[in-house]
C-alpha cells in the first residue's frame, strides 16, 4: 500500500451558490460557523486567489502528478477566474471534474466556460432520483432543472470529455435509484451513486440533514438494487468495485483511516485545509494548503498529526464514497484509470 501520498483533492472553491438548499451547510450561516476567514494577502474576502489556487495545483503535482481534482463549492461556476485555472490544468495535465449543479441559472456560466477553455476534462452534474414511472414526469421541475439540464449538455460533447451526473439518494428515493440510472445509461451518460449523509455532530459543517430516517439502510433491497445495476451494466462509475462498498458502510459507518494513510485531502475555500469534506476540524485548518505540501514534494509534517487529532475528536464515521475510491488507489495504483475515466480520455 501507498502511505501517505494524496490521491484525491476536493476543492471548496467557493460557498456562494444561486441556491438555497435545506440540506447543505456550506452556504449557510448554519449555528456553530467558523469564524470569519483571515484576510491575507492570497485570499480575496474569504476566497483564495486565482494565483494561490495554481501555485497550490502546482505543488499538489509536484506530490502527486496523478491525483484527481473535485472541483466542488458551493458553485464553482461562480468563479470568475474558473476558465483560468481549467486551462492551467489542461495544459499541465492535471485531472479534474467541476462538480456543478447545472441549474438554468448556471447553464449561461457553463457555456462561457466552454467558450473559454479548449476543452473540460471532467463536467459532473448533481441529480436527484425522480419518480419516473410514466412519461408525464419528464414534464415536472425537478426533470427540467436535473435531468433535461444535464441533457442540454450533451451537444457540447466534443468539448466536454466525460460528461458525469452525480445521483445522491436517500431513503425516500432510492426505490427510483435504478429507473433513473436506466434512464441516463439510454441517454449515453455516465453516473456516480452517492448516499446522504448526516450532520452527527456540530462540527459535520458540510450538510445540514440530522434526520436518520433519511439514511439509506444496509438492507437487502438496497443491495438488490446496486445488484441489479451491476447485473444490467448499466453506466455507473466504478459499479463493480465501488457500489458494494459503499453498501457495505451504510447507513453512514465509513472510517477513512485519514491518521494512518493521507490519501484524501479537502481545501476550503478561504485556502485552509480541512480535516476533510464532512468534517472542517479545529486544528487543521491552522495549515493553509500551499504549506500542506512542502517545496520538497512530501506532506508537512504537522498535516498527518492535526489530521489524527481532529478525527479522533471529532468524526463519527459517514458514507462519503471519495474516501473510499481513494483508499482503492492507494492499494492498488491501476485503480486511477478507473477513477480519470481513462477508456474515455483516450477516446476523446
Amino acid at each position: 500500500m501507498i502511505i501517505d501520498k494524496v490521491q484525491i483533492i476536493s476543492w471548496l472553491l467557493t460557498r456562494r451558490c444561486n441556491l438555497d438548499c435545506s440540506y447543505c451547510a456550506i452556504v449557510k450561516n448554519y449555528q456553530n460557523k467558523p469564524q470569519s476567514y483571515p484576510k491575507i494577502k492570497h485570499y480575496i474576502g474569504q476566497e483564495m486567489t486565482t494565483e494561490y489556487v495554481i501555485e497550490t495545483l502546482k505543488k499538489i503535482k509536484l506530490h502527486n502528478p496523478d491525483a484527481f481534482h473535485l472541483l466542488y463549492g458551493g458553485e464553482p461556476l461562480f468563479r470568475k477566474d474558473l476558465p483560468e485555472i481549467i486551462n492551467f490544468c489542461n495544459d499541465n495535465d492535471i485531472h479534474y471534474t467541476i462538480i456543478t449543479n447545472n441549474t438554468d441559472a448556471v447553464q449561461p456560466m457553463i457555456e462561457d466556460l466552454i467558450s473559454k477553455t479548449s476543452y473540460i476534462q471532467g463536467l459532473t452534474s448533481s441529480i436527484d432520483p425522480l419518480i419516473l414511472d410514466d412519461d408525464s414526469e419528464t414534464d415536472n421541475d425537478r426533470y427540467k432543472k436535473c435531468v433535461a439540464g444535464i441533457a442540454r449538455l450533451q451537444k457540447y460533447k466534443g468539448k466536454i470529455n466525460d460528461l458525469v451526473a452525480e445521483i445522491t439518494v436517500d431513503n425516500t428515493n432510492i426505490d427510483h435509484l435504478y429507473n433513473l440510472v436506466k434512464m441516463l445509461t439510454d441517454m449515453g451518460i455516465n453516473s456516480d451513486i452517492t448516499t446522504v449523509d448526516i450532520k452527527k455532530n456540530m462540527y459535520y459543517d458540510f450538510s445540514n440533514v440530522s434526520d436518520e430516517k433519511l439514511l439509506v439502510p444496509k438492507s437487502d433491497k438496497v443491495k438488490g438494487i446496486f445488484q441489479k445495476i451491476i447485473d444490467d451494466k448499466l453506466n455507473v462509475h466504478m459499479a463493480d468495485t465501488l457500489l458494494m462498498k459503499i453498501w457495505d458502510i451504510l447507513p453512514a459507518n465509513l472510517n477513512c483511516g485519514l491518521e494512518n494513510n493521507v490519501h484524501n485531502m479537502t481545501i476550503d475555500a478561504d485556502g485552509s485545509l480541512r480535516l476533510c469534506l464532512r468534517i472542517r476540524g479545529v486544528v487543521t485548518p491552522n495549515l493553509k494548503a500551499y504549506d500542506g505540501i512542502m517545496s520538497n514534494g512530501k506532506l508537512h509534517p504537522s498535516y498527518k498529526d492535526f489530521i489524527r487529532i481532529d478525527k479522533q475528536n471529532y468524526c463519527k464515521g459517514c458514507d462519503w464514497s471519495c474516501p473510499i475510491m481513494s483508499l482503492m488507489i492507494s492499494e492498488e495504483s491501476e485503480n486511477v484509470d478507473n477513477l480519470i475515466h481513462k477508456e474515455v480520455r483516450d477516446g476523446f
